[in-house]
């Protein structure tokens, strides 16, 4: 069986429950007759997990009403590729497909062109961009804020994925939060930078491109699994399928051959980040100045 965006979360859900309720894999698959090893290979998103076997662990979890028959749905949908999300209205629901691909992602390919990839967003300019969009409830904002930020952990890990981040130049410009807000994000940004699995890439401001049709996601596996991440106002979609993601890697290769090198890239964003200091400034004013009254009396 091939591995689907369906199957592993179906999995990753029953292993939290399990989790929940303190069974060991091993108790939990002699309660339904099954090895320890399906039961890994279920709660890994290798092996089909009947209805019927996840109507029984369900049973055993507690698991009741919406919740249930949602993973029920994914256990008759599980070898189905591509995902088009409609019915998770709950922030925290749609996110965490999203954290279960960028956590078990080698390579993450992210494309951006009005703000900030999410994974090396400040804290504050994520709470601005949320504040200042109008369509996040002012109680939801910190919530949200934190848990992108918990995102971020993943760079971190020991053995963390490759990011790959090209971002339009236009996002660079977009004063989110006023310039001291837009200024440390741009200073994180070339901190991030100097991360070894990180490589940003800005796409300047000189015609069309590739990544017209808006933002995305690429995520692999080190087992060659690929998906593509969308998202809207309403809704999220997955694609799997082979030539659908090939799409997106020409999009991709033709994002790069546009963008700029990656020491050009943290120079413009250096440059730009140098505008909004008051006191840098002032001294290239000054330093102008100087240069203009010393060739005056020369």
């Amino acid at each position: 069986m091939n591995l689907t965006v369906r199957a592993e979360e179906l999995g990753d859900d029953l292993r939290r429950l399990r989790e929940q309720t303190g069974l060991s894999l091993e108790r939990a698959g002699e309660l339904i007759d099954a090895s320890a090893t399906k039961m890994s290979r279920i709660e890994n998103g290798l092996r089909e997990g009947s209805p019927e076997d996840v109507a029984a662990l369900l049973a055993i979890y507690r698991c009741v009403g919406p919740r249930r028959a949602e993973l029920l749905a994914l256990a008759h949908e599980f070898e189905r590729r591509g995902w088009w999300q409609r019915n998770k209205p709950d922030f925290a629901e749609r996110v965490r497909t999203l954290i279960n691909l960028e956590n078990k992602a080698d390579l993450i390919v992210n494309f951006e062109g009005m703000n900030i990839p999410g994974l090396l967003q400040t804290g504050e300019y994520t709470r601005a961009l949320l504040r200042e969009s109008g369509l996040v409830p002012d109680s939801e904002v910190e919530h949200r804020m934190v848990i992108r930020m918990q995102r971020h952990a993943l760079l971190l890990k020991p053995k963390p994925p490759k990011l790959l981040a090209i971002i339009d130049e236009l996002a660079l410009h977009r004063m989110v939060g006023g310039d001291d807000v837009m200024r440390r994000q741009l200073d994180y940004l070339d901190d991030a930078a100097k991360q070894s699995n990180i490589d940003l890439r800005i796409v300047p401001n000189s015609g069309g491109h590739a990544g017209a049709n808006g933002a995305f996601a690429l995520f692999r596996r080190a087992n060659g699994h690929k998906a593509v991440y969308l998202e809207n106002l309403t809704s999220v979609l997955i694609l799997e399928e082979d030539h659908e993601i090939t799409r997106y890697e020409q999009a991709i290769r033709l994002l790069v051959r546009r963008a700029l090198p990656a020491q050009e890239s943290i120079l413009l964003i250096n440059k730009l980040a140098r505008r909004l200091d008051p006191e840098a400034t002032q001294g290239e004013l000054a330093e102008e100045q100087l240069q203009r009254h010393g060739g005056e009396l020369r």
